[in-house]
């Protein structure tokens, strides 16, 4: 807060009581000319008390603003970092630049982070005017950090990171104002073989493999129609991979797409490859052409542990036996709900048993149900159509629970099934005019798994994986 600010403040509070003990004086001599001078002493001696507790207030409020202004200055000179360029980000209008790196706060508006790197509020708002029609900077997201670069204290350049694969760039034009643009991050791509041994679990093996953790979700989604990761590995299972590594100064930074995978589970070999589907978009096919999409998900919980099974078993709050019509999972506390298939929300509520529940109806007679939630999601209602794999809710421990978990059960035409056993039918396979063409290429991207030394795949494949980012060197490095 401006210092100046604070004693005009203070001059405009005294001023005020200035003119009040004016008005009161005047009020006072009229009184006293009117014959009514009994009542001069009460009313000379209301105006001189309130004029001391003014002084009062006023002694109280200055300290108090003044050390607000102290902690605040402190605080917003502590969000901000300022460091030298480094050699290879310097570019010959930057060469005197410094860098200040700005985190973004949750509750943060552009407005403030640009003024905490120390931007003025009229640049800070033109800054923003300029760059919108390129990006609008309202959209800063907490978690990311804002670079400014500035030579000779007036700022040359801004980098944001929108997401992985690309950032913004602003800079100041020739006439003052500012320009912008959306530029992909130069990524150096290649095709590489990724072996994984597993030993206990997917997630630990790609942890124990060197490989980024980024790895784990996505190659276990391409498994998840055929393998329950929770009960069906084995030890000495193994993943192979041919996908794409995204490299930046020589670094690993992210991954591409997999383009072709399989797992070697107990013996049984699964394949996959990544393909245009027929009606738009990529999907992933078994040899034979079959989708790896099923109607059914394996389990609506990412990676978790069984602790009852589907059949009779002893009741652990009631105390007797009875059919148990379901599996429970064991999660922690606000693990997402996935619905397993694409479907209507028949039911959503809550009672003493189930505790908050969601069921649903899905095609060829099919119905599912989701028991002891913790939270439902934003904007779910009975009638609303979901999505397979779309969040429904958080695991919780409401109803006769004694822990948290999910209580996920399975009906046809009314009659409960085991979840763990269902052979659920695969959907959208590729046209049969396609597959002499799919099998082709199948075997080509394949190659390198089947090989026993992994080996960079041919160039000349022509690969279906969709747009590849910029050539490394088209665009200056935004790290």
């Amino acid at each position: 807060m401006d210092i100046s600010a604070i004693f005009s403040y203070v001059k405009m509070i005294s001023s005020k009581r200035n003119v009040a003990k004016q008005s009161a004086l005047n009020c006072n001599g009229a009184v006293a000319f009117g014959g009514a001078s009994r009542y001069n002493g009460s009313m000379m001696a209301r105006p001189r008390s309130q004029l001391l507790r003014s002084r009062r207030i006023v002694l109280l409020i200055v300290p108090i603003l003044l050390l607000a202004a102290v902690l605040a200055g402190r605080y917003f000179s502590s969000h901000k970092t300022v460091t030298e360029v480094p050699s290879s980000f310097r570019d010959q209008t930057l060469s005197e630049a410094q860098e200040v790196q700005v985190n973004i706060n949750p509750g943060d508006f552009c407005a403030a982070v640009l003024e905490r790197g120390g931007l003025d509020g009229h640049e800070a708002a033109r800054l923003i005017a300029d760059v919108r029609p390129v990006y609008d900077l309202a959209k800063i997201r907490s978690g990311q950090v804002l670079t400014l670069f500035f030579e000779k204290g007036l700022l040359r350049n801004l980098v944001y990171p929108i997401d992985r694969d690309s950032f913004l760039e602003a800079w100041r034009g020739s006439g003052g104002g500012f320009r912008g643009r959306v530029s992909a991050v130069p990524y150096d791509v290649r095709r590489e073989t990724v072996r994984i041994r597993i030993e206990n679990s997917l997630y630990e093996a790609t942890l124990a493999s060197g490989e980024m953790m980024e790895l784990f979700e996505p190659l276990s989604r391409m498994f998840e129609y055929d393998v329950d990761f929770n009960r069906d590995i084995q030890p000495g299972d193994m993943v192979s991979a041919v996908l794409e590594k995204k490299y930046l100064n020589g670094r690993l930074a992210a991954y591409g797409d997999i383009l072709a995978a399989e797992l070697l589970n107990h013996g049984k070999s699964i394949r996959v490859v990544r393909y245009p589907s027929p009606g738009g978009g990529m999907g992933y096919y078994h040899p034979d052409g079959r989708s790896t999409r099923r109607m059914f998900l394996r389990c609506p919980l990412p990676f978790v542990r069984v602790t009852s099974r589907y059949g009779r078993r002893r009741h652990p709050i009631l105390g007797y036996s009875r059919q148990h019509n379901g599996t429970d999972f064991a999660a922690p506390y606000g693990t997402p709900v996935r619905a397993t298939a694409s479907g209507v929300v028949s039911g959503r509520g809550r009672d003493g048993g189930r505790g908050n529940y969601v069921t649903m109806r899905h095609a060829n007679g099919f119905a599912s149900h989701y028991y002891h939630l913790n939270r439902f999601a934003g904007g779910l209602r009975v009638g609303l159509r979901v999505e397979q794999g779309q969040v429904i809710g958080t695991v919780g421990s409401t109803g006769l629970s004694t822990g948290p978990h999910l209580h996920y059960g399975l009906l046809k035409n009314g009659r409960y099934l085991n979840p763990l056993r269902l052979q659920s039918p695969s959907l959208a396979p590729l046209p049969k005019e396609k597959i002499v063409e799919f099998q082709t290429y199948f075997s080509l991207v394949f190659t390198p798994i089947l090989q026993p030394q992994a080996s960079p795949l041919p160039a000349n494949i022509p690969i279906h994986a969709g747009f590849l980012p910029l050539a490394a060197g088209s665009v200056r490095d935004p790290r």
